[in-house]
């Protein structure tokens, strides 16, 4: 029988009140099977067999209509459909049902009526509400965090084939989170789902070849790996192939190809790549050197909460490097960045406090932020917190104790090169 012959055998049988035709009609419009693609048609199709009691029919048609897919959105005419369903024991409704609960789409938000759904939904095989289970265990979403039952769903979504499972299956055993550490187990399960095509998984695969962990040390199939991310628009993956480029690490170096995956990470908003385009132009690594240029990345990157990027910011605007000098818009950034921890910045606005530099000078500040900057051992700035030390008064010298312990315990200490 020929596709149009089939085609007009299930309009005719449609037409005549056939479910079981209507439902396949529908596919076929949905689809492009045999029939020009037509959503209209197809949600017409649904519709009718969803009225004769079609439980898969009455689950495609309420997803749709939830997520406005092919059809006007309607959550509320959506959930309806997927009501009837869901008490027909159906998976895929009662998955959509928890993902409507989960975004507020049609109903108030609530994760535990949400995690309730895809636990019903999981308990009927159905794979993505497996991980999604997995998902809410691990971060205590909807239900109290439990690593060893979300590595139980995980374990089995990703036996379903979830590729998003043996990815977070990789990442609790490089982590070592609700199981023993273990790089070969994570190299394993990464390996998985990036042999089926998966830009994270195959984006984590090459950094395990990257530092030899769980696989020997190779930098070329680090790259390997990178390069089937990066071509899929991982932003990550291109980030790191672009840096491999510039380095040379893992193939030929190449300066234009580094500048080409840096900018497509850049454009995805991935903040490392627009600092590292502008360390490029900072330094002229591999371009003529352009302060006015490193300058536009670094701001791009920094109002992204980027710490490197808010730091070399900091100490172009302190040197008047590609901007006007200006003292206070230093501390600003520093500011922003001593406050992620970074300790590099914390020196550079203790500094700044000290001298009276672009803020008003306080001693006690200056000595806090010093302080919590030696915290990590580094001689510039121990020597810098000994050097002020000797200058203040007992009572100045226990109050800046106090709130560079409390500077040191908000602001944690961040080791990054200057």
């Amino acid at each position: 029988m020929s596709d149009t012959t089939q085609v007009t055998f299930l309009i005719g049988k449609a037409e005549k009140g056939d479910p079981q035709a209507q439902l396949t009609l529908a596919g076929l419009y949905e689809n492009g099977y045999g029939v020009a693609r037509d959503m209209g048609l197809a949600a017409h199709w649904f519709l009718q067999a969803a009225r004769q009691g079609s439980v898969q029919a009455q689950a495609r048609l309420g997803s749709k209509l939830l997520h406005g897919t092919g059809v006007d959105c309607d959550p509320e005419q959506g959930l309806y459909w997927l009501r009837m369903a869901a008490a027909a024991n159906d998976p895929d409704a009662i998955a959509e049902m928890g993902w409507s609960f989960q975004n507020g789409s049609g109903v108030a938000r609530d994760q535990r009526k949400a995690f309730q759904c895809y636990k019903r939904a999981a308990e009927l095989g159905h794979q993505s509400s497996s991980y999604n289970l997995g998902y809410m265990y691990a971060n205590g979403i909807g239900t109290g965090q439990d690593y060893q039952t979300a590595l139980k769903w995980y374990l089995l979504a990703a036996e379903q084939g979830s590729v998003r499972a043996q990815l977070n299956l990789g990442l609790m055993y490089a982590r070592g989170v609700g199981v023993p550490a273990s790089d070969i187990e994570a190299v394993e399960w990464f390996r998985k789902a990036a042999e089926k095509g998966y830009a994270k998984a195959q984006h984590n695969l090459g950094r395990m070849y990257a530092q030899g962990h769980g696989v020997p040390l190779s930098p070329g199939e680090a790259v390997r790996w990178y390069r089937m991310a990066a071509e899929q628009g991982y932003a990550r993956a291109q980030y790191d192939l672009g840096v491999c480029c510039l380095e040379g690490n893992g193939i030929e170096q190449n300066v234009t190809e580094s500048m080409n995956w840096l900018l497509k990470a850049a454009f995805r908003d991935y903040p490392r790549a627009r600092y590292q385009i502008g360390r490029m132009y900072a330094e002229g690594l591999g371009v003529e050197e352009d302060d006015r240029e490193a300058v536009n990345w670094f701001q791009e990157a920094a109002d992204q909460g980027y710490i490197r990027a808010q730091y070399r910011l900091g100490r172009h605007y302190q040197k008047g490097r590609g901007v006007p000098r200006d003292s206070g818009m230093a501390c600003k950034w520093f500011q922003k960045a001593a406050e992620q921890g970074y300790r590099g910045a914390q020196y550079r606005l203790g500094s700044a406090y000290a001298a009276g530099d672009g803020v008003k000078r306080d001693d006690v500040r200056a000595y806090a932020w010093l302080y919590a900057a030696a915290l990590g051992g580094g001689v510039r700035e121990l020597k810098a917190r000994n050097r002020l030390r000797e200058k203040l008064t007992a009572a100045q010298l226990i109050e800046g104790e106090r709130l560079g312990q409390m500077f040191a315990r908000e602001y944690g200490g961040l080791d990054v090169d200057d």
